[in-house]
C-alpha cells in the first residue's frame, strides 16, 4: 500500500456537532459551508475498529473533532465502553470543551475510563465571561461541575486544563493554575496559537485581533507550540505508545533522510484520521476544512483537494477499511513525500524535513 498505515494510533471525530461558535473554528469562519451534523454510532465503530485491531494493534485512540466536539456524539459513552472492554490498556485521549453535559453523564464516563486514559478540557477563561470571549456559547459552570462529578468517581484518569493563550488570559495564568489544582487536575497545557492576524498577515482581513496576545505567546512556526505546567506530579500512562512512536520516528526519519517531507502519519504520531462522516485521511491536517492553504508560494483550494475529489471513495460507510487503505490512489499523497514538486501543501507545511525533529514527532502531545 502507498502509505504505511500505523494502526497503533487512531484519531476519531465521533461527532461533527458542536454547541460553541469559536471565532477560529471552520464552522464560524466559513458559515457558507454546509457543516452537516454527522455522528458516529457504535455499529459504525465496530465495523472498522474490530476486536482484533483493538486487542492486538491499537495503543492509542485520540477523540477530537475538526468541526465538532466528541462528547456531543449520541453514543459516545457506548463507544468508549466498547473500546475499553476490548482492551482496557488502550490510551483514550479525549479533547473537549466540556460544556453543557450534566454531572451524571460525567460520572458515567468516569465509571468507564481508567488509569490509562486522558481528558483535555479546552478552557481558555477563568470564569464564564472570559471563557466566552473565545469559546463562545460555552458554559463555564457546567464544565467545572462536570470535572467535579468526574473526579468524584474517578481519580485515576489524567486530567489536563488546556489553555490557548489570548490577550484576556495571558496575565491570569496563576488564577487558572489555582482553579485547576483545586479541581484535582494533573497539568495545565499552554498553547501558543498559529491563528492570529499578525501570523498570517491579511488572513483575517488585516484587522488587529483584540484576542491576540503579546508576541511571546504566538507560535513561531506553522504548528502550535506547547508547554505544560505540572500540578499533581503524576505521569500519563502512555509509555507503550510513546516507545512505539519513538522507534517509528527513527525508522521513518532514516528512510526519508533525503526527502522534503518526513510523514508523521507513517510514524504514527498523527493518528489515522476518520472524521464524523466516515472519511479516512492520513491525518487530521490533510482534512483541512478551510477555503485554502498556502505553503512556499503554492496554494491548494479545498474544492481542488484530493479529499474533495475522492471523498466518497475514501468513506468507511461506502467501502471496507482494507479496500480504502490499500487503494492505489494513496500514491497521490505519498509520492509528494519524496518529490517536492508533488508535495501536498498540507504535508509540506506540517511535516517538512526541517521541522520534524524527535521532539516534534515524539515529545509533543498529538492532536
Amino acid at each position: 500500500m502507498a502509505i504505511n498505515w500505523q494502526y497503533y494510533h487512531w484519531h476519531l471525530e465521533p461527532s461533527a456537532v458542536c454547541t460553541l461558535k469559536c471565532p477560529r473554528c471552520p464552522r464560524t469562519e466559513h458559515p457558507d459551508t454546509p457543516w452537516l451534523n454527522y455522528n458516529m454510532d457504535l455499529g459504525f465503530i465496530r465495523s472498522f475498529l474490530t476486536p482484533d485491531i483493538l486487542k492486538n494493534k491499537t495503543q492509542r485512540i485520540t477523540m477530537c473533532g475538526d468541526v465538532g466536539d466528541p462528547i456531543y456524539c449520541k453514543e459516545f459513552l457506548e463507544i468508549c465502553r466498547y473500546i475499553k472492554e476490548q482492551n482496557p490498556k488502550i490510551h483514550l485521549f479525549i479533547i473537549t470543551n466540556g460544556s453543557h453535559k450534566k454531572p451524571a453523564w460525567w460520572a458515567e464516563l468516569g465509571s468507564i475510563l481508567n488509569e490509562y486514559d486522558t481528558i483535555n478540557f479546552s478552557i481558555d477563561g477563568y470564569n464564564n465571561d472570559t471563557n466566552n470571549l473565545y469559546r463562545v456559547n460555552s458554559n463555564y459552570d457546567s464544565i467545572i461541575n462536570g470535572i467535579q462529578a468526574f473526579r468524584a468517581v474517578n481519580t485515576e484518569v489524567f486530567l489536563t486544563w488546556a489553555v490557548i493563550v489570548f490577550s484576556f488570559n495571558q496575565d491570569h495564568l496563576d488564577n487558572i493554575r489555582q482553579q485547576a489544582q483545586e479541581l484535582g487536575m494533573d497539568t495545565i497545557q499552554l498553547t501558543k496559537s498559529t491563528k492570529f492576524g499578525s501570523k498570517y498577515g491579511n488572513a483575517y482581513g488585516g484587522v488587529t485581533d483584540p484576542l491576540e496576545p503579546r508576541a511571546e505567546w504566538i507560535s513561531s512556526s506553522h504548528r502550535y507550540e506547547r508547554s505544560t505546567i505540572e500540578i499533581s506530579g503524576r505521569q500519563e500512562l502512555n509509555a507503550e505508545y510513546m516507545q512505539t512512536n519513538r522507534l517509528m520516528y527513527h525508522k521513518v526519519k532514516a528512510e526519508y533522510k533525503d526527502a522534503p517531507v518526513v510523514p508523521l502519519c507513517e510514524i504514527g504520531n498523527r493518528g489515522i484520521y476518520v472524521n464524523a462522516e466516515g472519511v479516512v485521511f492520513p491525518c487530521s491536517w490533510t482534512s483541512f476544512p478551510y477555503t485554502s492553504l498556502e505553503y512556499n508560494g503554492k496554494v491548494i483550494k479545498w474544492a481542488d483537494s484530493f479529499f474533495a475529489q475522492y471523498r466518497e471513495h475514501m468513506n468507511l460507510r461506502n467501502r471496507s477499511l482494507d479496500d480504502i487503505v490499500n487503494d492505489p490512489l494513496w500514491n497521490k499523497c505519498s509520492q509528494g513525500w519524496r518529490n517536492s514538486s508533488k508535495t501536498w501543501v498540507e504535508c509540506g507545511q506540517k511535516c517538512n524535513q526541517a521541522v520534524v525533529t524527535e521532539e516534534y514527532a515524539v515529545g509533543w502531545l498529538t492532536n
